[in-house]
C-alpha cells in the first residue's frame, strides 16, 4: 500500500499517455473527416514508415546530431563544472546560478535572441542545443564532484602530487561515473531535440522530433505523428536502458 501513490502517478503520467500514443498510432488517417477515424485499428502507419524513403535520412541525422550535441556539451560542461567546484564555497552558488539563469527565462525568447547572433544550418542547430543542454550537465556534474572526499586531494598533495597529477589520479577517476550519467542524460535530451533544429535548421537538419511536430501540426496526420513518436521513444529508450549497466560497471 505504501507504493500505491507512486504506481498511481506512474500510471497517470507515464503509462497512460504512452498507451494513448500507441492507440492513436493504430488509427486510420482521418482523410478530411478529422485527425483520425475513431474505432479503427491498423498497423499501416508503421508499414508506411518502414517504406518511407526519407525516414532513414531523418533518423540518421537525429542520431548523428545527438552524438555531436552530446560530445560538445560534455566538452563544455565538464571543465565548467570543475571551475565551479574549485571556487570558494560562497562563490559556487553565484556561479552556478549564472550558468542556470538562461533556463529560468522563456526558452523561445532565448532562442529567438540567439537567432540574431548565430547562423542557420547545422552549426546553428548545434550551438543552440548545446546552449540548452549545458546547464543540466553542469548541475549534475557539480553535484557529483561535491561527493569526492577532499581528504583524498589533501593526501595526494601531501605526497607531492602536482595539480595535474591530483586531477588525473584522483578527480578524473572518481568523477567518471558522474560524467557517464551526465552524458547519458544529455544524449536522451539530444535525441529528442526539437527547438534547435526547428528554429535554426534547414530541410537537411530535420530530426525525428521536428518531423513529429510537422506531421501533427502542419499536415494534421495524427496517426503518422504518433507512430513517429513511438519510434522516437524506442530510440530514446536505448541510452536509458544502458544506465543500470553503467552503474554496475562502477
Amino acid at each position: 500500500m505504501r507504493t500505491f501513490p507512486a504506481w498511481l502517478m506512474l500510471t497517470l503520467f507515464s503509462l497512460g499517455p504512452l498507451a494513448l500514443l500507441l492507440r492513436i498510432s493504430m488509427y486510420k488517417p482521418g482523410q478530411g473527416r478529422g485527425f483520425y477515424m475513431p474505432g479503427t485499428w491498423t498497423v499501416q502507419n508503421y508499414i508506411d514508415l518502414a517504406r518511407d524513403a526519407v525516414l532513414p535520412g531523418i533518423l540518421g541525422f537525429t542520431l548523428g546530431a545527438a552524438l555531436g550535441m552530446t560530445l560538445l556539451t560534455m566538452v563544455v560542461a565538464y571543465p565548467l563544472a570543475l571551475w565551479v567546484h574549485n571556487l570558494p564555497t560562497r562563490q559556487r552558488p553565484v556561479a552556478l546560478g549564472l550558468i542556470v539563469l538562461p533556463k529560468l527565462c522563456n526558452v523561445l525568447a532565448v532562442l529567438f535572441g540567439l537567432r540574431l547572433l548565430i547562423p542557420r544550418g547545422l552549426l546553428g542547430v548545434l550551438i543552440a542545443e548545446v546552449y540548452l543542454l549545458v546547464p543540466y550537465a553542469v548541475v549534475l556534474l557539480v553535484a557529483w564532484l561535491k561527493r569526492i572526499d577532499l581528504a583524498l586531494h589533501e593526501a595526494a598533495r601531501g605526497l607531492g602530487a602536482s595539480p595535474w597529477q591530483i586531477f588525473w589520479r584522483v578527480t578524473w577517476p572518481l568523477s567518471r561515473p558522474g560524467l557517464m550519467a551526465a552524458t547519458q542524460l544529455t544524449l536522451v535530451w539530444a535525441l529528442a531535440a526539437l527547438l534547435g533544429p526547428l528554429l535554426f535548421g534547414d530541410a537537411e537538419q530535420t530530426t525525428l522530433a521536428v518531423e513529429v511536430q510537422r506531421q501533427a501540426t502542419e499536415y494534421h496526420r495524427w496517426p503518422r505523428a504518433a507512430a513517429l513518436a513511438v519510434l522516437l521513444l524506442a530510440v530514446i529508450a536505448v541510452p536509458i536502458l544502458l544506465v543500470p549497466r553503467g552503474r554496475e560497471a562502477t
